[in-house]
């Protein structure tokens, strides 16, 4: 079996807050704290049959335009 990622958006990212959760409330994280993130897909080949499995973004989704106030940003496409 084969794995591979798709890939439909780049250069994205997560602040620490929104990764962590914010539980704790904001003032508990540094919000200048930035992991990288994107999105994509996963093609899975088994030998017999090719699966997709789409995480959850309607395509067609407009790109965001993050400025320094956002949480996250999925980024942009590809």
């Amino acid at each position: 079996m084969e794995i591979k990622a798709v890939k439909f958006r780049k250069e994205g990212f997560y602040t620490q807050p929104f990764v962590m959760g914010g539980e704790e409330g904001p003032d508990k994280f540094d919000r200048n704290i930035r992991y990288r993130g994107s999105l994509q897909n996963y093609l899975i080949d088994t030998g017999s049959e090719v699966i997709i499995v789409d995480t959850g973004l309607p395509a067609g989704t407009p790109e965001e335009a993050p400025d320094e106030n956002s949480l996250a940003f999925t980024g942009k496409d590809i």
